[in-house]
């Protein structure tokens, strides 16, 4: 078992929480309440731009350019088709502009927002990839399952399309691959640390999903 997967099995109760999550689950059946959607994807929006500059701290930290190419590419990916998706859905869901650009932040979200700045900011290479690996692993693994109802809704379906295909599969066995590659070479208390992060962005999905799915 590679060090991703370690850290994925020590969080395995709180991963299936998050993938198997009524939040997603309703996602991919196309009967998730649209203020449930409307509060998440106003939240998630504003992950996106903290996401961006995490990443770029990767690119600038990554010890290959085989690593450095991996982020760049999601970088590429976030900043142009999934921005397209955000901006369609809020014009379905009448958000205001305000809500687009500046909304009040859970705070869960802004824990989570705390969590990528400290990765990039403070952290190292292999915390940068601790923390964005589970969020986009859970990301891909729900999707998948939910990926063959194929829902009649844009904002339901894209969603799932948009975790669910090839190229985002690639990318995140790609993250997999570089957690692998640094495990063996950490002391005891740098895979205790990289554990945390892991644990933590797991722990935050599972939160997320919940407040945006009860509207707490």
């Amino acid at each position: 078992m590679g060090f991703a997967d370690e850290l994925r099995a020590a969080s395995a109760d709180l991963w299936e929480r998050a993938v198997g999550h009524p939040f997603t689950v309703e996602l991919g059946d196309g009967t998730l309440h649209d203020a449930a959607m409307r509060r998440y994807l106003i939240q998630d929006y504003q992950f996106v731009e903290t996401l961006v500059s995490m990443a770029g701290y990767g690119v600038a930290k990554a010890p290959t350019m085989a690593a450095k190419a991996l982020l760049s590419g999601f970088l590429a990916a976030v900043t142009s088709a999934e921005n397209t998706y955000f901006q369609r859905c809020f014009d379905a869901l009448g958000v205001p502009e305000a809500d687009r650009r500046a909304p009040v932040l859970h705070p869960v979200a802004a824990d989570f927002l705390a969590a990528m700045r400290d990765a990039g900011e403070n952290g190292g290479y292999g915390d940068v990839i601790a923390t964005l690996l589970p969020a986009e692993w859970i990301y891909l693994d729900w999707a998948k399952r939910q990926e063959p109802k194929r829902p009649a809704s844009f904002i339901h379906w894209e969603w799932i399309e948009l975790h669910a295909n090839p190229g985002f599969e690639a990318f995140v066995m790609g993250l997999k691959a570089e957690l692998d590659a640094l495990g063996p070479a950490l002391s005891p208390a740098d895979r205790a640390s990289t554990g945390e992060r892991f644990r933590r962005m797991v722990e935050l999905e599972v939160a997320f999903f919940d407040a945006m799915y009860r509207g707490e």
